[in-house]
C-alpha cells in the first residue's frame, strides 16, 4: 500500500498572517519591471498585496518567509513514499523560506530551506516522523557522489541565479523519515528537485516537483523513493526575476 505524503513546505511555506514586524522584511509593491540585474528580485502576492525584496541593504543573505510571519507552505495529497517493506500515500505539507545571496566569487545565488513538515492521512501516515530540518537546496555542480553531503547554509552551495529562468533544478537534503517500523530515510537527499516560480500569475501555482525522485545516501546508495508535486498553498504567487 502506498502512503500519500502531504508535503508542508519547501521554501512554514502555513497560512500567511500579517504583522508589521514581519512585513518589514519585505518591501511593499512589485519587483520593478523590466528587471535590471545583476541581483535577483524575489516577489510574493499574499491576500491581494504584493511584496518584494531586491537584494540591496539588509535583504541580501537573509532568509525570508511570509511577509506577515511564518513560512511558505507547499502541499498536496496523494504523495507516495516507497521503501523496502513499506509503501504509503499521504497528505504532505512542507514549510520553508527563500533567500538571495552572493557567493565567494561575487555571483548571485538562490537558497531554499525547508524548516518543517506535516504528514497526515491513514494510520501509517500519522505514524511517520519527518525530521532533519532544516533541509537545504544545493547546486548539483557542487555535490557529486561519493561523499555528496553535507547540505549546509552556505551561499556557494546554493542554486545559481538565472535571470531568464522560470524554474530552478537542484539537489535537496538532508532528510530523515522514520516510523514504528524503523528509520526508512536516514539523513539522505534527492536529486533533480524542480522549483517552478509562479511568474506573472501563471497557472498552475508555484510548486516543487518531487515526482519519481529517489533518496540517496551521502555515498550514493539508493533505497526509498517519493512521487508527488507540492503546490504553494498560502500565497497567490512566489516569483523570481
Amino acid at each position: 500500500m502506498k502512503i500519500k505524503l502531504l508535503l508542508s513546505a519547501l521554501l512554514g511555506m502555513a497560512a500567511w498572517s500579517f504583522s508589521s514586524t514581519a512585513a518589514a522584511d519585505w518591501d511593499t509593491g512589485a519587483c520593478p519591471q523590466p528587471h535590471t540585474g545583476p541581483a535577483p528580485c524575489i516577489e510574493t502576492v499574499v491576500n491581494g498585496n504584493t511584496y518584494h525584496f531586491n537584494g540591496s541593504g539588509d535583504h541580501a543573505d537573509e532568509w525570508h518567509g511570509l511577509p506577515g510571519g511564518g513560512a511558505f507552505d507547499f502541499q498536496n495529497t496523494g504523495v507516495d513514499l516507497d521503501c523496502p517493506g513499506i509503501g504509503v500515500s499521504c497528505d504532505l505539507t512542507l514549510s520553508g523560506e527563500v533567500k538571495k545571496c552572493e557567493d565567494s566569487n561575487g555571483n548571485w545565488r538562490i537558497g531554499v530551506r525547508v524548516t518543517g513538515a506535516d504528514v497526515t492521512g491513514s494510520f501509517l501516515c500519522d505514524a511517520l516522523s519527518i525530521s532533519g530540518f532544516p533541509w537545504y537546496s544545493a547546486d548539483p555542480a557542487n555535490h557529486s557522489h561519493p561523499n555528496e553531503c553535507p547540505f549546509v547554509d552556505d551561499c556557494d552551495n546554493f542554486l545559481p541565479y538565472n535571470p531568464t529562468a522560470s524554474n530552478y533544478v537542484g539537489h535537496f537534503g538532508e532528510v530523515t523519515v522514520s516510523s514504528l517500523l524503523g528509520t526508512h530515510v536516514a539523513a539522505e537527499h534527492l536529486h533533480g528537485v524542480t522549483f517552478t516560480a509562479n511568474n506573472m500569475g501563471a497557472t498552475p501555482t508555484a510548486n516543487f516537483n518531487f515526482a519519481g525522485k529517489t533518496f540517496f545516501s551521502c555515498d550514493g546508495e539508493e533505497d526509498c523513493s517519493i512521487d508527488g508535486i507540492l503546490y504553494l498553498d498560502n500565497a497567490a504567487e512566489l516569483n523570481i526575476y
